[in-house]
């Protein structure tokens, strides 16, 4: 592995808009190395189409950013069509990668979707073996979308610093996956420092194309699905614009259940969670399931993805903390099913509230991601272990 931030192109990084004909890549070099090029086309020996980006760079940190973000958006691009690009400028070239665009309703492809699901990785040991889990996965069975629900580097931890080169080491371990599969955020705590500077430039979402708010609140269609993400780090309450935001977009979402059946919310911190710390934060009554179950319930949402506390939990349908659906298999439930996901590779949480709540189906302070395999009518979750891929848990959830 390079050292990161020596070197030419590196740290290559795909994200969505909400067209499906379009891809957004980004990636950094040391040197500003103009212009900025992306060379793309069907095969990987023939690269015969390119598109030109622009280049900046912020200054943050405790000894500020020595580098350059470089950033193109292709597009007039084939849906479900896969595409072989390199990044760079001549004499500088990227590898060889490759992505696949998001599929039209008329596309084959329509009807089934992977995706990947973490939370709070940062740079440890068990980060990088996760990180290989997930490479081999998707080896296996090609990922279509990765949602990382925040916290993501831990660049900077309890104080009001951050190191920038922390950002570089954790993007150039998962460049493998993040320049050959969308990688989509939710914001965390962790990357709040200095106003966001660094995921705030380092990364594109789709906020502008779905009215939203750049990478904090934004929404996203891929196939089946439609992917709601808004921040628990910004004022979300009644009467704020985000909860305007989210409120209309759930509208609109369950309004057009006919061509994507399936929605799914992420934010970083949980309704409910079990992990004795904050305990009073995501209990029944505490204030997101407070404010927030009404619309879930009313729009009918289906999934809630999370992370903040350093637990593995799924939390069976409920209102309120009255179980509503539970075992392995939930049949149109009434309320969602929540997860956890904190288990990244950051350090496990081990205490958690006694007796165990019914509303809590599992839970584990164990490294692990999430895949879940979706189609029309059913969604098959796993949570799989860092060590060797078994399975730690897992559910069905499905429409009649």
């Amino acid at each position: 592995m390079k050292t990161p931030i020596e070197g030419g192109p590196q740290q290559l990084h795909l994200s969505l808009t909400n067209n499906p004909t379009e891809m957004v890549i980004t990636w950094i070099s040391r040197d500003k190395d103009e212009p900025s090029i992306v060379q793309y086309g069907l095969s990987a020996d023939s690269l015969t189409s390119s598109q030109q980006g622009t280049i900046f760079t912020y200054n943050a940190g405790i000894d500020g950013w020595y580098g350059w973000i470089h950033r193109a958006t292709l597009g007039d691009l084939k849906t479900a069509t896969r595409y072989y690009y390199r990044v760079g400028m001549p004499n500088s070239w990227s590898d060889v990668f490759s992505f696949k665009t998001a599929p039209a309703l008329s596309d084959p492809s329509y009807n089934k979707q992977v995706v990947a699901l973490l939370a709070d990785q940062g740079t440890y040991p068990k980060s990088w073996e996760l990180i290989d889990l997930m490479i081999a996965s998707h080896q296996e069975e090609a990922f279509d979308v990765v949602l990382h629900a925040g916290d993501i580097c831990y660049a900077g931890t309890g104080h009001e610093w951050e190191i920038e080169e922390v950002w570089d080491i954790w993007e150039d371990w998962v460049e493998p996956i993040a320049a050959n599969v969308p990688y989509m955020f939710s914001v965390g705590n962790h990357e709040q420092y200095y106003d966001f500077m660094a995921y705030n430039n380092r990364f594109l979402m789709p906020g502008a194309q779905s009215g939203g708010n750049g990478n904090f609140w934004y929404s996203f269609d891929y196939g089946l699905v439609h992917f709601l993400c808004f921040s628990t780090e910004h004022p979300y309450l009644p009467g704020t614009p985000q909860y305007a935001w989210i409120e209309q977009d759930l509208i609109k979402a369950n309004k057009n259940r006919q061509e994507r059946p399936w929605l799914i919310v992420s934010a970083h911190r949980p309704f409910y969670c079990t992990d004795a710390n904050e305990w009073d934060a995501h209990r029944p009554g505490s204030v997101l399931p407070a404010f927030f179950e009404p619309l879930f319930l009313q729009y009918k949402v289906d999934l809630y993805v999370c992370g903040h506390q350093h637990v593995y939990e799924r939390v069976h349908p409920n209102i309120n903390g009255t179980v509503v659906a539970s075992g392995n298999t939930y049949t149109n439930p009434a309320a969602p099913v929540y997860l956890v996901h904190a288990t990244g590779g950051v350090l496990c949480d081990l205490d958690y509230v006694e007796p165990q709540p019914e509303w809590s189906a599992v839970r584990l302070s164990e490294t692990g991601f999430g895949k879940m395999v979706i189609n029309e009518t059913h969604i098959a979750y796993q949570f799989l272990l860092y060590q060797n891929g078994t399975v730690g848990d897992y559910f069905y959830l499905q429409k009649t």
